[in-house]
This record gives C-alpha cells, sequence and structure tokens, in this order.
C-alpha cells in the first residue's frame, strides 16, 4: 500500500527569508525616492536690520585759554605764562586785578636773593579777601622763573593781590605757595629788579573772557572787597572794567547811542550857462592852381 502524502511545511526561517527579499525588491523598484525624506525648504532669510545709530559723540573738554601777562618794568619787560589749567581760580584773580589796574605804577616792594615781590601799595596792603590755594605736580619751585602768590597772614589761603617772581629754585615752598604762573621771556630782567623799582603796566595778551565767565561769582565778591579797602587806604579809586562778567550770564556790552544825523546844507543852485559866442564861417577855399599845360 502507498504511505500517504504530507503536507509540506516550510521552516518559519525560510519564509522570513523571502519576506525580506521581497521587500528588498519593493525598494529597489521604487527607487531612492521612497525612503529618501525631501530635503527642508530654507526659512527665508530676514531682511538686514539696520544697526543702530550710535550715539552722538560727547563734545571734547574746552581747552583752558592761553593767556600771557606781559610786565612793562623800569628794568625792561618780562612775560608771564599765566597756568590756567593748573590755577584757573588764582589766574582769574589775577586777571581781574590787572584789568583794574592794580598793578600799574606799583613797586616790587620786596626784594630777597630769592624773589622779587609786588601786589599793591604796600607790603601790608589789606585787599580784604583771600583766595583757596591751589596746587599742581606739574608746578614746582624747581628754578627760577616761577610766579605765585603769598600765603595769607593765616597761612591757610592765599592772598588777594601780593604776588612774587623767584630767581632761584626753592623747593622748600612746593605744595605750601601756590603757583600759577612762569616766566616765558625776560629772566634776566626779573633777576636785574632791584627793591624799589616799579611796574609801569600790566597787559594781558589772550582772550581772557571765558576764565573770568567761569568765576564770575567770585570776580564780583573780589571787587566790592577790593574797592571797599581801596577807599579804606585813602587809595585812588581803580579803573571799572565795563565788560565785567556778570554771575549767571554773559552781558553784552552797552551799546552807545549813535549822535544824530546833522542835515547836510541845502544845494547852492549853479550860475546859468552864459552862452558862448556865434562861429564865423571861414572863408571859402581858393581853387587849386592849375598844374602842367592845359589839355587841348
Amino acid at each position: 500500500m502507498m504511505k500517504p502524502t504530507r503536507s509540506i511545511r516550510k521552516p518559519r526561517h525560510v519564509l522570513a527569508t523571502m519576506a525580506l527579499a521581497l521587500a528588498c525588491i519593493v525598494a529597489f523598484v521604487a527607487g531612492p525616492h521612497a525612503t529618501t525624506a525631501a530635503p527642508p525648504t530654507p526659512a527665508p532669510s530676514a531682511a538686514p536690520t539696520a544697526a543702530p545709530a550710535s550715539a552722538p559723540a560727547a563734545p571734547a573738554p574746552t581747552a583752558a585759554p592761553v593767556l600771557t601777562a606781559r610786565v612793562d618794568t623800569a628794568r625792561g619787560t618780562f612775560r608771564i605764562t599765566l597756568r590756567v589749567a593748573e590755577a584757573p581760580i588764582s589766574c582769574a584773580n589775577f586777571v581781574n586785578l590787572v584789568q583794574r589796574g592794580a598793578y600799574d605804577h606799583r613797586a616790587f616792594h620786596d626784594w630777597t636773593r630769592v624773589l622779587r615781590q609786588s601786589g599793591g601799595p604796600s607790603q601790608s596792603f589789606d585787599p580784604g579777601y583771600t583766595i583757596r590755594r591751589e596746587f599742581s605736580a606739574k608746578l614746582m619751585f624747581e628754578g627760577p622763573g616761577m610766579v605765585a602768590m603769598q600765603k595769607s597772614p593765616d597761612g591757610q589761603r592765599a592772598h588777594g593781590t601780593q604776588f612774587f617772581v623767584t630767581v632761584k629754585e626753592q623747593s622748600r615752598w612746593n605744595l605750601d605757595i601756590p603757583i600759577f604762573g612762569t616766566v616765558a621771556s625776560g629772566q634776566a630782567v626779573v633777576d636785574a629788579l632791584e627793591k624799589g623799582d616799579g611796574i609801569t603796566q600790566i597787559v594781558i595778551e589772550g582772550d581772557p573772557a571765558p576764565l573770568l565767565q567761569r568765576f564770575a561769582t567770585e570776580v564780583a565778591e573780589w571787587n566790592t572787597a577790593l574797592d571797599a579797602a581801596t577807599a579804606r587806604a585813602q587809595l585812588p579809586a581803580l579803573r571799572t572794567v565795563s565788560n565785567a562778567p556778570v554771575a549767571g550770564g554773559t552781558p553784552a556790552a552797552p551799546i552807545a547811542p549813535s549822535a544824530p544825523l546833522v542835515p547836510s546844507a541845502p544845494l547852492v543852485p549853479s550860475a546859468p550857462l552864459v552862452p558862448s559866442a556865434p562861429v564865423t564861417p571861414s572863408a571859402p577855399l581858393a581853387p587849386p592852381a592849375p598844374t602842367g599845360s592845359p589839355r587841348p
């Protein structure tokens, strides 16, 4: 007898292999687009943002004005560079005194082997005010030609009017007596000065208006005290500066009224013209004489 036929069962691993092969065939036929994702669409770039405008630059600090004092003396002339940047109060005080004529026709009343001093009718003159002492590492008594304010009697501040010029080094005064200027030219004139030699005048070269306006309040106080002290000492009044600064603003110089116009004299009519004499007609010209033989 024949045995019954058994159903053929394929192992599971054979089925898995066939499925994998089928998947590979499908992937191959579909091509790369079936498995590769579309590249992302790039986002539109934002419009370039303008850089924020930079803040305006801060204004540069105002440079100290260049001021020179020309000192005319009986021995000649010397010039002082006023150190406004290092000693603005002392320079403003000195300029104000010069403009008011406080040093004109005054003598160098003190003379030593190291300095020549002036600043009033006498060394004991009290102007009625003092000023703050100013010091700078750039200004030391390292040699001749240093211009300084004398200390006040109490030694804590500077005298209002007394100043001196050195003729040699004096380092023991450093950071004690305030320097406000240096001799720019004419040191030989300073060295030659003797006690009693006079100052003819001092002239400020440069524009001191910004400096005086900066200390307008102090200048007004100094002038009030100075005028009172001058009157007490029975000295001639100092001249008044017409363009003196006023605290709180720069006043405009008063405008002087112009003189009224003088009417011009009336015009004198000119004399009538005299008619000229009639012209006498000239005599007729005679015909020219015949030249050569007449023609037939």
